[in-house]
């Protein structure tokens, strides 16, 4: 992804530099953004179904909610429509949690595996709401050289992270598979760099509470396809969970109608 972007900023004519008093924040932001939830997604997705990890990457737009009400406070208007939103879904969040809260802790390994998904979603919120403060500062700079340096910073964080934990990978991996190669380009290009440089246009334009509510497409969708794939299906507790986050991050983010027309203005 990071590659694509390289040869993509000078066909457009987009700069690479960003102020040095910024960069910090900017790679910093990159850890938020790619380090920590895409380490958390991985390793979570090893006792989680995919459906659940849908599901749970739906309430992104939550935890932006929580976090700009503690951090920022005054930039998001709390009224009881979105304190509503907030109590709904993470009322699904403990339909989905409390379940494997019954036992002992550590018995079921997809307790842990989405508690990870979780943070990674918390990740994911704490991110975009540090973008929005960029964006804030930076108006003039474009939105893919902030995403250029994020991803850097992000790839760089995930390669010390794998080489502590993993260690060297085995030469068996650097095989070329034909369905390794279609699935990294298809993860690289199309899930990740398309979508993110999608998810910080969005982020400028709408800001970071309405952008994450894209997330809330993310359940119905990833459900369909692990159904139709996997043939997995959700237990009635997470059903009910992904109803009520849903719901809620709906609820949450109702003004959606007139972000829509800010970005036909612009």
């Amino acid at each position: 992804m990071g590659s694509y972007l390289f040869f993509i900023l000078p066909q457009q004519k987009i700069s690479y530099r960003i102020p040095k008093k910024a960069r910090v924040i900017f790679w910093l932001n990159g850890l938020f953004a790619f380090t920590i939830p895409f380490s958390l997604l991985f390793w979570g997705e090893k006792s989680v179904s995919a459906g659940l990890a849908g599901v749970l990457n739906g309430t992104v737009p939550l935890w932006a909610f929580i976090l700009g009400a503690i951090f920022t406070p005054g930039r998001e208007p709390i009224v009881f429509k979105k304190v509503s939103g907030l109590i709904l879904g993470l009322v699904g969040v403990i339909c989905i949690f409390l379940p494997k809260l019954a036992g002992e802790l550590g018995v079921d390994p997809s307790l842990w595996g989405g508690f990870a998904i979780t943070m990674m979603a918390l990740s994911y919120a704490t991110s975009s709401l540090i973008n929005r403060e960029i964006f804030s500062n930076y108006k003039q700079m474009h939105p893919f050289t902030n995403l250029f340096h994020q991803l850097v910073a992000g790839l760089v964080g995930l390669i010390i992270l794998a080489l502590m934990f993993e260690g060297i990978p085995d030469v068996n991996l650097w095989r070329p598979y034909s369905t390794v190669i279609w699935a990294s380009l298809y993860l690289g290009v199309g899930s990740t760099c398309i979508a993110f440089m999608c998810f910080y246009h969005l982020i400028k334009v709408w800001g970071p509470i309405q952008a994450t509510t894209v997330t809330y497409l993310v359940p119905a969708i990833t459900l369909l396809f692990d159904v139709l794939l996997n043939h997995t299906v959700l237990k009635m507790n997470e059903l009910l969970g992904l109803i009520l986050v849903t719901l809620g991050v709906i609820i949450l983010n109702l003004q959606i109608p007139n972000a829509l027309r800010k970005i036909k203005k612009n």
